[in-house]
């Protein structure tokens, strides 16, 4: 299998510097997509970022591993804080009252496979779950534009 087969989400790409072999085709998802990529934000992040689903997603990465412009970050990224999930759970109990903290806490478990703690380029990933579980579309969408502003100053 490769790297861009199953949940793609997690992963993070950084750019390569062009050896000045010639000029690069690169259509405007491409370039979008690349803007965004520092070694430090999942494709979660950044699909969410430039407004594309996955499946887009995930053909562009392909396009840019075939032009050889970017690679793959080993994941050492540091993990949320306890700040992080005061934050999420606070804004969660808003929309699902007590039960926030049991739902963020079966979000982390299936994100982290029993692992201590998430890094910080998988709370899109973490996003993603708990947003699964709420119903209301309006709610829905004022949680996702918060946590995702939070996500971003985690760069």
């Amino acid at each position: 299998m490769g790297i861009l087969s199953g949940d793609i989400a997690a992963l993070v790409f950084k750019p390569i510097i062009n050896d000045g072999s010639g000029p690069i085709p690169l259509d405007g998802q491409m370039l979008n997509v690349l803007s965004e990529m520092d070694g430090s934000k999942n494709l979660g992040l950044i699909a969410r970022t430039v407004g594309m689903n996955m499946t887009d997603i995930r053909v562009v990465i392909s396009k840019l591993m075939e032009l050889n412009v970017i690679q793959a970050v080993e994941e050492t990224s540091p993990v949320l804080d306890r700040g992080f999930y005061d934050f999420l759970t606070e804004q969660l109990a808003l929309i699902t009252g007590p039960i926030a903290p049991f739902m963020i806490e079966d979000a982390v478990k299936l994100i982290s496979h029993g692992e201590s703690g998430i890094p910080r380029n998988r709370a899109a990933e973490l996003l993603e779950v708990l947003v699964r579980q709420i119903p209301e579309k309006t709610k829905k969408a004022g949680f996702v534009e918060v946590i995702t502003k939070k996500i971003t100053e985690l760069y």
